[in-house]
């Protein structure tokens, strides 16, 4: 712990107790976790679940680093922890769920990972580097590409649960922003190109821009109209650099799961004329 003298100003004194504090926060969490761990150790079935010893195992919360020990057990020819599943200990790698959401939401109003990851160190007691706020970016990006993609195949083959609600008239909007690639993804457009320029004849022109467009989709029940500012109700987004024919098959899910489809007398679709949109 830093040392309070007399000279210690109110701002040192504020992140010397904030500090203090998150450290408690985090030893009290360890002692939780590893007596739970005993109990289950000392109540389990034994011929069940066959001790094989410990694991040490880390955890990034928003309070710092939580390190435990906990008991790992043979089941039916399967290495498992008795402790993760019983208090469903959910994490994205090492990254509790938690300081996961702050990540995420600090890293949407920041410019870079690196202001974000600054930024995050700043609010919470976690030390986070620039690359491991991008691969948490990429993580969730795949799990909600997964998600979706199930989504898509559960509408395709009719097992998706129908929705019930009611309305007269259903509005969409859609549009696009285009960005230009970056990194990995930019160096496989140039090459994409330079084979198309081979394939069709064509002057290859190494200043040729490489974009990719980011695909925006809302739909909505209708706009307040008590208020100065005419809301949009009951919003439903999807976004992402995706194909129109895959947007389409994912917003007709989603209308499909909230819906009752046979009561909509009006689909009102608005853009900027664009073929896709179209």
């Amino acid at each position: 712990m830093q040392e309070i003298n007399k000279d210690t100003k109110f701002i040192e004194l504020e992140k010397i107790i904030y500090n203090l504090v998150c450290e408690l926060g985090c030893d009290i969490i360890k002692q939780i976790l590893e007596n739970q761990d005993k109990q289950l150790m000392d109540t389990r079935n034994k011929k069940e679940y066959r001790h094989k010893g410990y694991r040490k195992n880390t955890i990034k919360t928003v309070m710092g680093e939580v390190e435990y020990t906990r008991a790992i057990y043979l089941k039916d020819n399967k290495y498992m922890y008795l402790l993760d599943d019983t208090i469903e200990i959910a994490t994205i790698g090492k990254i509790s769920m938690n300081l996961a959401e702050i990540m995420l939401k600090t890293v949407v109003n920041t410019v870079s990972y690196r202001k974000g990851a600054t930024e995050i160190q700043n609010t919470t007691n976690e030390t986070i580097s620039h690359q491991a706020l991008n691969d948490l970016v990429w993580r969730v990006g795949k799990i909600i590409e997964n998600k979706e993609n199930e989504e898509i195949k559960l509408y395709r083959q009719n097992k998706l649960v129908k929705g019930t609600k009611e309305v007269p008239a259903l509005f969409e909007e859609a549009d696009g922003i285009w960005f230009n690639l970056q990194g990995k993804d930019r160096k496989e457009a140039k090459e994409k190109y330079k084979k198309e320029c081979k394939k069709k004849n064509k002057e290859y022109n190494p200043n040729h821009k490489h974009k990719t467009e980011l695909k925006l989709h809302v739909t909505y029940e209708g706009w307040n109209k008590d208020s100065n500012r005419h809301e949009l109700v009951n919003k439903m987004f999807i976004a992402g650099m995706m194909t129109p024919d895959r947007l389409k098959k994912l917003r007709n899910a989603r209308v499909f799961q909230k819906y009752n489809e046979e009561t909509i007398q009006l689909r009102a679709s608005n853009g900027d004329g664009a073929r896709w949109i179209n």
